[in-house]
């Protein structure tokens, strides 16, 4: 009974720190463009990471030791690549806002 309990809390509160964001940013934080450095700040993130073999799920960047590896990790880069085709297309379309 509590899982339930549990995930509506979690939408409820993903809910309202959404319209709040919405609201302190006076409609800014869905826009294409913020979306587009959004999601180039992470695709970056996640391909250097990925690069260098730096496992992102592993807590506090850089002070663990075991979050380290020695070889690519693939599935961040392709996250990042992922990310990148987003960044794409709300750049595009954040330009074009712009343009018209």
């Amino acid at each position: 009974m509590k899982g339930p309990i549990l995930v509506l809390a979690l939408i409820g509160l993903l809910g309202a720190w959404g319209r709040f964001t919405h609201a302190r940013s006076g409609g800014r934080a869905t826009s294409p463009l913020w979306m587009a450095f959004t999601a180039t700040t992470m695709a970056g993130l996640f391909v250097v990471a990925g690069a260098v073999g730096y496992k992102l799920s592993h807590g506090v960047p850089f002070a663990n030791r075991l979050a380290w590896t020695d070889s690519v990790i693939w599935s961040e880069i392709w996250v990042g690549a992922g990310l990148a085709l987003m960044a794409v297309y709300f750049w595009r379309t954040g330009l074009h806002s712009l343009r018209s």
